[in-house]
């Protein structure tokens, strides 16, 4: 799976220049409506054989592939939202909605969740149990094998643009190739007369739901109330002014995530014996560095070193 998907990832991306935006919103809607055509495929698969078998940790599986299909249009709502133009009322755009729709997402993961959590006590104190079926174990199978491909695709995009959202999405299909395994262990089990397996595994995959949509509405929370950046881009960004000739050192460096969009302040030191024009003009060489490797709007400020 993962040699085929890292193929198909990078053949897309082959020869383009991935740090141009409009090249990271192609990929982005690429991945995103990859996510959710298999996530609609794979939901009705296990609707259709959870209602046959009458497996509520199959039909509880369902409603997290289902949860899943908005999860990738988040990404696609992200990466739409990232080509607005900011106004007045927003003079960092709009990116920020990607992230209030992840906590509104993560909610109803937690409501499902809980409600799965209901229903499989219901099926253990009357009694219901799955009916053991071959289909539904293939059924399955070709989900976890599915879910194992878009990860790997979906990670390796995320990997190639630096996107955290393509990443976070990515994600998501393990969570989902991992539930999917506990319910195959459920089905496999009524073959050999643990009928209950399947309410108790509807219980794990509902605990694991819920789990999925703490973790979601605590990353949509943390971004909404502005994390701080990855080292990966902090480094880069000081990395980026230092490269330029004339900068002694940095420091106050801050970094505004508006998801596509970044706000970066940075103080650079240069020699003393500068004058004011010289000043400015390694001061715009690392304001169009900083902007033209990170896509960012960068202000630089000066201070002379003593």
């Amino acid at each position: 799976m993962k040699y085929f998907a890292n193929r198909m990832a990078e053949k897309l991306t082959s020869g383009r220049n991935l740090f141009d935006p409009a090249e990271r919103y192609r990929v982005g809607l690429i991945e995103s409506w990859a996510s959710m055509a298999g996530n609609l495929f794979l939901a009705l698969l296990k609707l259709i054989f959870g209602l046959l078998t009458n497996s509520i940790a199959l039909i509880a599986d369902a409603v997290h592939s289902t949860s899943d299909i908005f999860s990738s249009l988040v990404v696609f709502i992200g990466f739409i939202m990232s080509k607005k133009k900011a106004d007045p009322e927003h003079p960092h755009g709009h990116g920020r909605t990607e992230y209030l729709a992840g906590l509104i997402i993560a909610l109803m993961l937690i409501g499902a969740g809980a409600a799965f959590l209901y229903t499989s006590y219901s099926r253990l104190a009357g009694d219901v149990f799955a009916t053991p079926s071959i289909g539904a174990i293939i059924a399955i199978v070709i989900a976890i094998l599915l879910k194992e491909y878009l990860y790997y695709f979906s990670a390796r995009l995320g990997m190639l643009i630096k996107s955290e959202t393509l990443a976070g999405d990515a994600w998501h299909h393990r969570t989902d190739s991992l539930s999917s395994g506990l319910v195959l262990i459920a089905l496999a089990g009524n073959f050999f007369g643990l009928r209950a397996l399947d309410a108790y595994t509807g219980f794990a995959v509902a605990l694991f739901i819920i789990y999925t949509g703490v973790a979601l509405a605590r990353r949509s929370c943390s971004s909404l109330l502005g994390s701080a950046p990855s080292e990966e881009l902090y480094n880069g960004v000081i990395r980026c002014a230092r490269e330029v000739d004339g900068v002694i050192d940095t420091h106050n460096l801050e970094i505004h995530d508006y998801g596509s969009w970044k706000a970066v302040t940075i103080h650079i030191v240069i020699n003393c014996q500068l004058n004011l024009e010289e000043a400015h003009e390694i001061a715009h060489r690392v304001e169009d560095c900083i902007s033209r490797e990170f896509h960012c709007n960068a202000v630089v400020h000066v201070d002379p070193c003593e």
